[in-house]
């Protein structure tokens, strides 16, 4: 299918719709500001205002030595990233922070949208079709965007300044290279060319952040053995290039302060949708790393393998989906704005085979649609819309200040996965037919 037919099969979008896309997709950009700046935020941007001072002392010193206060006086922010993470930011130095607070914003809309194409680019490559980025008709992706920046972890992104859709576009253009280099697809990737370039982006983000190397699973998952490999001696060589410029800072990180959550703030936090949050307040009390958070992380595992299992010769977008909510939930601390990738969950309940748009031009019904699709793609767009703090606000105002009701409706983490988990075992006769 050409670029033409693709957009002629696109009648799911009204004429007047598709000329909206752009001028819908610049005003909630432009109101995405005028939040930041008027909001109760006003502009502090307080995580990028760290990765800022970290890119200063990666030569003035004291990397792990600091800790800002003047925006959140009640739980000083140090940098808790790994040097590399230093290295990456160090070229912000050289801006005014105006500048590149400014320019963060338009960054994470702009990787937004690419990780929205890429992913319906993704569904492609799984259906045969064409799958380069110009074979999906941008006005889709742009209305994606526009109303993807207000759910609760993409906003909170944005509010702090966070990095987390910058790194989850290394993760989603890894899924892409290889959705596009299995037999099938039009124009595909030939695998000796995408093994080097998907696990360096898996790796380069590992070193920034850590947890973005569970991507290697996502690589081993889908047969890409050499990737994997390669994505653990590119995160090997940040380490490394690290101790090089930053030896004693290397050290540190990795020897004391690696695993060390205590500056990052209470885990049973409604902010943290990781499991270890989630059991937290339904216990009442931080559990740590102990035999109740083991057990949760194990059954979950469990289930997302069985999800996977029923999935695996399907396209590549669920099972990244599925190994990042893995490596989100099994994390000690996963605040909401890590759960970014709630988005590419969304795009694959709706335009995935079991999708109301996941047929020929993402207009038609997937192979395998079913109503429930649709149930899960409302309630989880509603759950994120509100999100997390505004759900909390809303239990106190009518006295659920703790129990069973309150840790279940604060557990948005959980619940998506657990959503898309029954629904794909729910359906799995329809998508073992069709994958």
């Amino acid at each position: 299918m050409t670029k033409d037919r693709i957009a002629q099969a696109d009648g799911g979008l009204a004429g007047g719709l598709r000329r909206a896309a752009l001028p819908l997709f610049l005003t909630a950009v432009g109101a995405r500001i005028v939040w930041i700046l008027a909001g109760r935020h006003n502009f502090n941007f307080v995580d990028l205002r760290v990765y800022y001072e970290a890119a200063r002392r990666v030569t003035d010193g004291g990397l792990y030595d600091f800790a800002l206060r003047d925006y959140t006086p009640d739980q000083p922010l140090p940098f808790t990233y790994p040097p590399f993470a230093g290295l990456f930011f160090f070229p912000l130095r050289f801006l005014p922070f105006p500048v590149v607070a400014v320019g963060w914003v338009a960054l994470t809309a702009g990787l937004l949208f690419l990780v929205i194409r890429m992913s319906l680019a993704i569904l492609a490559a799984g259906r045969g079709a064409p799958s380069r980025l110009g074979d999906v008709p941008r006005e889709l992706p742009l209305l994606w965007t526009a109303g993807a920046l207000w759910i609760d972890p993409v906003r909170t992104n944005l509010d702090y300044g966070q990095i987390n859709v910058v790194l989850m576009a290394f993760g989603v253009w890894a899924a892409y290279l290889v959705a596009r280099s299995a037999p099938g697809p039009a124009l595909a990737l030939r695998p000796a060319e995408v093994d080097g370039a998907s696990g360096l982006l898996i790796g380069i983000a590992a070193g920034i952040k850590l947890t973005p190397a569970v991507g290697g699973l996502f690589l081993l998952a889908r047969g890409r053995v050499w990737a994997a490999v390669c994505s653990a001696v590119t995160f090997g060589a940040t380490v490394g290039i690290s101790y090089l410029l930053l030896p004693a800072e290397t050290r540190r990180y990795f020897t004391v302060l690696l695993g060390d959550t205590g500056p990052i703030g209470d885990p049973a936090k409604p902010d943290n949708q990781a499991l270890r949050g989630a059991v937290s307040r339904f216990v009442g009390h931080d559990v740590g790393t102990g035999v109740a958070w083991l057990v949760a992380v194990a059954v979950a595992a469990a289930l997302l393998f069985a999800a996977w299992w029923v999935v695996r010769r399907g396209d590549a977008l669920v099972a990244l989906v599925l190994v990042q909510l893995l490596g989100l939930l099994g994390s000690p601390i996963s605040w909401i704005h890590h759960f970014v990738w709630v988005v590419p969950l969304l795009i694959w309940v709706v335009h995935g085979p079991l999708g109301r748009a996941g047929g020929e031009g993402f207009t038609t019904p997937g192979a395998a649609y079913t109503r429930w699709s649709t149930a899960l793609a409302v309630g989880l767009a509603a759950m994120y819309y509100v999100g997390v703090h505004f759900t909390d606000d809303l239990l106190k105002l009518v006295g659920l200040h703790d129990g069973l009701l309150r840790a279940v409706l604060l557990a948005e983490g959980v619940l998506a996965a657990l959503g898309l988990v029954a629904l794909i075992l729910a359906q799995r006769r329809r998508l073992r037919a069709v994958l």
